[in-house]
């Protein structure tokens, strides 16, 4: 029996074993593996264990203790501290020695009772944890998958967040890293300059002391040559040297007369030649060249006209006089050059001064007046190549440059006149011409910061430039500056002469004040510039003044004369736009209206501008006036599409809608109007108006109504009049 009933156990044993792994397996397929599979594995652990402790108790109720003791000895060597299995042990054994003892005493009894293990319940309550736990482990996958899926989702929102700020630091760092590189290119750029200015500079000075070394040798070697020729010479020679540098003492200390006393015996000395003319001329054409220099120079620091003229005339007697010994004396062509040129004879300068270059063509002074008389001559690419060479020869010499840049200037080279006016000054801080310029170009290019600044700049070192303060001034005023304006014109005005008038600058100044609201001053300084306007030859400026303080009669309620400084305009320039529509507005506004004469008006100002929205409006005004209906809404159309969202206008056609009768248009324009003017309650009562035409009272109504629950003091006695008519 006992085998049978061990056998029997084993089978039961083997069924729930075959159910636990079997729901087990479920487990893992349902859970797709992974972190599901984890815990199927852990649930399969745990009923183990339980199904042992099962096993070991059923042993224990059967008394087959030692049976019991082999299970848990399973148990605790896979776990030894298991307290469970260590306290179900104990009761086992005790159980075990309490049923020896009464083995003992009762004897061998042999029980024929027999436990059966119910398979079928064992199996049903096994499949049912089965399905439990199947579901459990579904729901728990579930979960497991949906918090997965959030924390990919978090994760991925983050990778998003990081990458978006590491390409931000990336542009960050490569907008530094470009400034930087831009930064050291500007650097590296300026010391490059500077080097090139001081190499420049410093092969400047070695070109000229080898020029100078070069013409002292020259000089020197002719004397030399002189003196070899014939050795009589020599004291001739010394005597021709002492008597110039006495005149050069004389012209120093102011003496004209005892210089020309001088220079003549000096000239009286020249050798003469004994047939060989290779070498007397030469030195005689020097020393004339030499004492035409020196009067030229004294010329240009004479302190009256008369010592000037008198120092100029016996320069040119002396360059002459070399000239005809040595044609190629190039320093007293230059001088007959300047001469012309002071004389406003560009022909023979541009001669004079083109052989002096011929002969020279290392002097920078030469190449600068020769570029003076090709500018004169409005030769401008002639006088753009000589200007330039005279930089090339000296490049600290500022007339050179400025004048560079006003050639190319004229040649439309703005870029480059810029680039020399700023060098220019840069040479020389103190050149007044090179900022004015430099600003007038800025003005331009729009450059209003720049401009204000090159202004200054004049004004610091000339502050009586009222080139200078009016221009300044008008782009303050341009800037919208108008308190900086107003003080520019006034210091401007402020240097005018004694009996003198600005016009235009009293006109700027008005319209600058006007702007400000000052209305008594600017109608007084437009009323100057209208009073001595008469002095402008240009009808256009003439024209604009006029208009000015017509404009501001009109402002300050002087209705008369604005009608007739308007007049006077239109004498002047007929075609004067804002006249005709100022003109006729005044006209419009009369008390009744002289729409004629209006309409006039616009109708002239429609034919000058045809686009014009002020123009096109007033239009519509004047034919609405006449009652020309037709007319007053195509030209208020036409200022609607200039204009679209003008309601002062969409009102006017509204209105000119419904006086046609055209109800239907007049109600979508007004609520047109009302969707972007929902407060403007005198539409919502035109509109209330045009629904009573036709015949619509409820509509009405419902408008009149709400303007009383809105704005219940808005006209009240108008809406109440028109509620009662419709009730």
């Amino acid at each position: 029996m006992s085998g049978f009933n061990e056998m029997n156990e084993m089978k039961e044993i083997s069924g729930v074993r075959k159910i636990i792994i079997a729901g087990c397996i479920i487990a893992i397929l349902l859970s797709g593996g992974g972190l599901a599979a984890k815990f199927a594995l852990k649930a399969m652990k745990a009923s183990e264990k339980n199904n042992t402790f099962s096993l070991v108790n059923l042993y224990y109720s059967k008394g087959e203790y030692d049976r019991a003791l082999d299970k848990l000895e399973l148990i605790l060597m896979k776990n030894p501290e298991d307290k469970e299995a260590l306290e179900l042990m104990e009761k086992i054994i005790a159980a075990k020695e309490n049923s020896a003892d009464g083995n003992k005493a009762s004897g061998n009894v042999n029980s024929n009772v027999n436990v059966t293990l119910d398979t079928d319940g064992l199996e049903m309550a096994m499949k049912s944890s089965i399905d439990s736990m199947k579901s459990e482990l579904e729901k728990n996958n579930r979960e497991l998958n949906r918090q997965l899926e959030e924390s990919n989702r978090e994760l991925n929102r983050q990778i998003e967040k990081n990458n978006a700020e590491a390409e931000k630091n990336r542009k960050v760092m490569a907008d530094l890293m470009k400034k930087q590189q831009e930064q050291a290119a500007v650097e590296k750029a300026r010391q490059e300059k500077i080097i090139a200015q001081q190499k420049a500079a410093e092969e400047e000075r070695k070109r000229k002391e080898e020029v100078q070394k070069k013409e002292a040798a020259e000089k020197k070697a002719a004397e030399e040559l002189l003196m070899k020729k014939n050795a009589a010479l020599k004291k001739e020679i010394s005597g021709v040297n002492d008597e110039i540098q006495k005149g050069k003492t004389a012209l120093n200390s102011g003496s004209i007369a005892s210089a020309i006393e001088s220079f003549k015996k000096a000239v009286e000395l020249l050798p003469v030649g004994d047939g060989d003319s290779s070498v007397e001329p030469a030195f005689s054409a020097s020393k004339n060249s030499e004492i035409a220099e020196l009067f030229y120079e004294a010329s240009q620091k004479a302190s009256s006209p008369e010592d000037k003229k008198q120092l100029e005339e016996l320069a040119v007697e002396y360059a002459k006089n070399a000239i005809q010994l040595d044609p190629k004396a190039s320093s007293s062509q230059y001088i007959l050059g300047m001469d012309a040129y002071a004389k406003k004879d560009y022909r023979s300068a541009l001669q004079y001064l083109t052989k002096a270059v011929e002969n020279n063509n290392g002097n920078s002074h030469y190449y600068y007046n020769l570029g003076r008389v090709q500018f004169q001559m409005k030769k401008f690419t002639e006088a753009k190549y000589s200007f330039a060479t005279s930089c090339q020869l000296d490049s600290r010499y500022a007339p050179a440059r400025y004048n560079l840049g006003i050639t190319n200037k004229r040649l439309n080279d703005t870029k480059a006149a810029l680039s020399d006016f700023r060098k220019a000054h840069e040479i020389d801080n103190q050149h007044e011409n090179a900022y004015l310029e430099e600003a007038r170009i800025l003005v331009k290019m729009n450059d209003s910061a720049g401009a204000i600044s090159a202004y200054k700049n004049v004004v610091r070192i000339n502050n009586t430039n009222r080139n200078a303060l009016n221009e300044l001034g008008t782009v303050y005023s341009s800037e919208k500056k108008y308190e900086e304006a107003e003080e520019a014109f006034l210091q401007s005005l402020a240097l005018l002469q004694s009996g003198t008038e600005d016009p235009l600058t009293y006109y700027n100044l008005s319209t600058v004040l006007f702007n400000e609201d000052k209305m008594t001053d600017a109608l007084s300084y437009a009323k100057k510039a209208y009073e001595s306007s008469g002095s402008l030859t240009d009808n256009r400026f003439r024209a604009n003044i006029i208009y000015n303080y017509a404009l501001l009669c009109e402002k300050t309620g002087n209705v008369d004369d604005a009608i007739l400084k308007y007049g006077e305009v239109l004498k002047i320039s007929p075609k004067h736009l804002k006249t005709q529509i100022n003109l006729g507005a005044m006209y419009m506004n009369m008390n009744p209206p002289e729409a004629d004469a209006a309409l006039s008006l616009f109708l002239n100002a429609y034919e000058i501008d045809k686009n014009n929205f002020e123009v096109n409006n007033n239009l519509g005004s004047a034919y609405l006036a006449k009652e020309d209906y037709k007319n007053a809404i195509l030209y208020f159309q036409n200022a609607l599409k200039l204009d679209s969202k003008n309601n002062d206008v969409r009102y006017n056609l509204a209105q000119a809608f419904a006086s046609d009768r055209q109800y239907d248009n007049s109600i979508t324009t007004y609520k047109e109007l009302l969707k972007t003017s929902p407060e403007n309650y005198d539409g919502y009562i035109e509109l209330a108006k045009v629904y009573m035409a036709k015949g619509d009272n409820e509509t009405a109504a419902k408008y009149l109504e709400f303007v009383q629950i809105k704005k219940p003091d808005f006209k009240a006695s108008v809406i109440k009049s028109l509620l009662q008519t419709i009730k």
